[in-house]
């Protein structure tokens, strides 16, 4: 008798009518088991950590880096891709944070479902044209930090503070309000770290924070 493994699936994303056509085509070949459908992010995570499922397919625009980390960090046997536009910068953030795969919407069901095959398998799956951006972004960092990686930026003990809460989403009113210091402070504080972790932007800042390992760092590092 043969044994076929059959690998869950849980899908994220923003409309159930959209994902319900690629939820038929994995099941169709006995091979996938959608475990859950979930446009609500928090029924997501509970489903998540119910079941753990093999691979989770996310629309991009329904996770962000700091969740991709956390789902990284609780479901660690979990992979994940993520469906979307090939030209969102989001993406590359995605990755940073622990994103396995990668393969645009706007494609048959069915080529989405050998996506997924592809990633069961292999365990990565980056198609241009993002491959080329992933290996763009590589090369940057190659030139700003050298052949020994990503170094750990010092930053001060506030500062330090105010990216851990970055990585939680938080706005800068929201900072100041938590920090008892005034907006103009918080944004002077988030300038600094931008430019100490030689990130552009905040979602870039995030996705460093968390390739280094200074979200989760203790306040008085």
């Amino acid at each position: 008798m043969i044994i076929v493994s059959i690998t869950s699936v849980l899908l994220l994303g923003g409309r159930r009518s959209a994902l319900e056509p690629l939820a038929l085509a994995l099941g169709s070949g006995r091979r996938f088991d959608v475990v859950g459908i979930e446009t609500d992010p928090a029924a997501f995570w509970a489903v998540a950590l119910k079941c753990k499922a093999h691979i989770a397919v996310v629309e991009a625009a329904s996770i962000d880096a700091a969740s991709v980390s956390e789902l990284v960090r609780l479901c660690p046997e979990m992979r994940i891709m993520v469906i979307g536009d090939p030209s969102d910068p989001h993406l590359i953030d995605l990755f940073i944070a622990g994103v396995d795969g990668y393969f645009p919407r706007a494609v048959a069901p069915e080529a989405i479902v050998e996506a997924v095959r592809i990633l069961e398998e292999s365990g990565v799956l980056i198609p241009p044209p993002l491959s080329k951006q992933v290996l763009g972004r590589l090369r940057a960092l190659e030139a700003r930090f050298g052949s020994g990686g990503v170094e750990h930026p010092r930053l001060g003990k506030r500062e330090a503070l105010v990216l851990r809460m970055l990585t939680t989403g938080a706005t800068n009113r929201e900072i100041a309000s938590l920090l008892d210091v005034s907006v103009s402070t918080v944004k002077n504080q988030v300038a600094s770290v931008f430019h100490k972790l030689g990130a552009s932007n905040r979602s870039e800042a995030v996705a460093l924070a968390f390739r280094l390992g200074m979200a989760d760092e203790p306040e008085g590092h």
